[in-house]
């Protein structure tokens, strides 16, 4: 009977081997397509999602990452049918958070809105957090920011603490902005 196993065993495993073959597919090739993307409501709106060549390369400055690899003029001008919105809402989101961007229809960046989670934290506000709140670590981290055209007027770090089994909420507007300050919850 263990011979007649082995023998199926042996027989089932050539017979899988001689069926495997090679298949050599041609290149295949994206292309933009206007017409697979739809544009509804009153406001033009518009999702792209990003491809990083390194982690972190969008939310570290994601309004420089929009501007050096998207051109919003060139995407409108790619849209035969496209309808004359007075806004177009462009979202890029990545695995992290997102960026919104607001363009008007003659293609200038009206504003920007964006949020982030668990991301590195600059410098000056890692060294204000370990200053402030030594013994205590970071959990979470949530970033905001908002602005008019490429600027950003608005930040806010949102980072929730452990020490042991207490827990706190930090807020931290960076000195970059017009808004200076601390806020502990």
């Amino acid at each position: 009977m263990k011979n007649v196993i082995r023998f199926l065993f042996v027989l089932c495993g050539l017979a899988t081997m001689q069926a495997q073959e090679v298949i050599l597919l041609d290149e295949a090739r994206l292309n933009f397509d206007a017409d697979a993307i739809t544009i509804d409501s009153k406001l033009g709106e518009i999702r792209c999602i990003v491809k990083e060549d390194y982690t972190g390369e969008f939310s570290d400055n994601p309004i420089k990452f929009m501007k050096e690899k998207f051109d919003f003029n060139e995407f409108l001008s790619a849209m035969d049918n496209r309808k004359n919105f007075d806004e177009y809402l462009v979202t890029f989101n990545s695995s992290k958070g997102y960026l919104e961007a607001i363009y008007s229809n003659n293609g200038n960046l009206v504003g920007t809105h964006q949020r982030f989670k668990n991301i590195t934290l600059p410098s000056a506000v890692r060294n204000k957090l370990f200053i402030e709140n030594q013994g205590w670590t970071a959990v979470s981290i949530k970033y905001t920011a908002s602005g008019k055209s490429d600027r950003i007027d608005k930040e806010l770090y949102k980072i929730k603490l452990e020490n042991g089994n207490k827990n706190r909420v930090v807020k931290i507007t960076p000195p970059s902005t017009s808004l200076i300050g601390y806020v502990n919850n």
